[in-house]
């Protein structure tokens, strides 16, 4: 090697954040064996129905619309959903590489701050997902990319302000987190209130205008320069699953004008036979719901909703606590079954099968998947809880340590938490995906903390 490219090289890994980013970046192997030997990735029907959106040019806001037409501008380069999981393991490695570096940047050791990365990557959970075809995963990455920029604000508050590329990192972050997901205006919106309460910074409008940009560009032009149905999901089928335990626990409650319109949408039976707390898909998809009269009447179920639910709360807290205990129950008890991508690729009309593009790889994923898959061991492998009390009780230290430094971290994991618990309608790992992983990255900032004899306080 010529001795200025060594010298070069030398100098520029001399930096221990500098080495923590090229360490971080090996994060990719493990991801990309995941994606060679389950190629083109993990889908489910959600995935087949937007990979249809690409094939016909025609896209519904049912799923995000933003994300199928990222699908289609990487499909437009490779015909290939493997184009998108490429994506994702790719952006996944850099975004944990820069968190490894960023942990290094606020005192922790090379040795913690990478191998805290490479302990998430190397997890079965995390390997599976990430070269999942969902929009969880692109959620996600944004969110993890917002934890990135606010230990940069951790750091030093004052030179992150002082420019504009920092605050509109975190405002085009915050902006993804918004439209990647119908429910991540909740995150956003919590986020910033403490953004702005916290730091006390005028040039906090910095990122709340690079936000609104993403926002009122994905809503107004990208979605006018491509065919969308902007429909989404009406509001009387998404609380459908707390209509229904209002109407299994409390039946006679129901007005005969509420009877009438709960009977068109399904008779009663149904509605007892089909409703699960732990798993709202039998009964949304049952094919003895009526769903034109599900859209009819979608604002009368609304309603209604929302009075049985002032009139029961109870129910509502049973309801939503049965729903969300896997993100905070830290085992598999016999009648949970916490959903997780599956193993085989749905059929299809688009030709896409598995098709592994390496033996080697094909047989350590498929002994990897296997393993997590024993039920023996879901506690560890798949339970979401585990990954959440690890960043429960980091920030409980950091609290107890009076380290002030990272509570927008705080506000971003414990509003994420809520925002999946509050709104889970299945007790699906990718829905657990983003806080799941922020638990994890949590971890090291334990360390950083309680190294300093004197916290530091820079958001006050």
């Amino acid at each position: 090697m010529p001795e200025h490219i060594s010298s070069h090289s030398q100098g520029f890994l001399a930096d221990p954040a500098r080495r923590a980013y090229a360490l971080g970046l090996l994060t990719v192997v493990p991801l990309m064996v995941w994606w060679a030997g389950f190629f083109p990735g993990f889908m489910s029907s959600d995935s087949i129905d937007q990979l249809g959106q690409v094939e016909r040019f025609s896209f519904s806001n049912h799923h995000p619309a933003i994300n199928t037409i990222f699908m289609w501008a990487l499909m437009s380069v490779w015909h290939s959903p493997a184009a998108v999981t490429l994506f994702q393991v790719l952006a996944m490695a850099g975004l944990l590489a820069l968190a490894a570096t960023r942990f290094v940047r606020l005192g922790a050791p090379l040795r913690l701050a990478v191998g805290a990365v490479w302990v998430a990557a190397a997890l079965p959970a995390i390997g599976t997902t990430t070269n999942a075809v969902w929009k969880d995963v692109p959620y996600t990455l944004a969110l993890v990319w917002v934890f990135t920029e606010l230990l940069l604000i951790a750091q030093s508050r004052s030179d992150f302000w002082s420019t504009v590329a920092g605050p509109v990192r975190l405002g085009v972050g915050l902006g993804l987190v918004w439209v990647i997901r119908h429910n991540g205006f909740i995150t956003v919106v919590f986020t910033m209130l403490a953004l702005v309460a916290l730091t006390r910074s005028r040039h906090v409008l910095k990122t709340v205008t690079a936000a609104a940009a993403v926002v009122l560009a994905t809503e107004f032009v990208l979605y006018g320069l491509f065919p969308v149905d902007k429909g989404g999901i009406p509001a009387g089928e998404a609380l459908l699953p707390d209509l229904a335990a209002q109407v299994v626990a409390h039946p006679s409650d129901l007005a005969s004008d509420d009877l009438t319109i709960v009977v068109r949408v399904a008779p009663l039976g149904v509605w007892e036979s089909n409703y699960n707390c732990r798993d709202s898909n039998p009964l949304m998809f049952g094919a003895q719901l009526d769903r034109s009269a599900l859209r009819t009447y979608s604002a009368e179920l609304v309603s209604l909703t929302l009075r049985s639910m002032a009139a029961h709360p109870d129910v509502v807290m049973s309801h939503r606590w049965c729903l969300a205990a896997y993100l905070f129950v830290p085992g598999q008890a016999a009648q949970w079954y916490v959903q997780r991508p599956p193993f085989e690729i749905p059929p299809n009309e688009f030709g896409v099968d598995r098709q592994p593009r390496s033996k080697l790889a094909r047989a350590i994923s498929v002994r990897v998947f296997e393993w997590s898959e024993t039920r023996g061991w879901l506690w560890m492998t798949w339970s979401p809880a585990l990954a959440i009390w690890a960043g429960m009780v980091s920030y409980g230290l950091l609290a107890f340590r009076r380290d002030k430094r990272f509570r927008l971290a705080a506000v971003l994991f414990f509003t994420q938490l809520a925002n999946v618990a509050l709104t889970t309608s299945v007790q699906e790992f990718r829905y657990a995906f983003g806080v799941y992983l922020l638990g994890l990255l949590s971890v090291p900032l334990v360390w950083v903390a309680f190294r300093d004899r004197t916290p530091r306080a820079v958001l006050s």
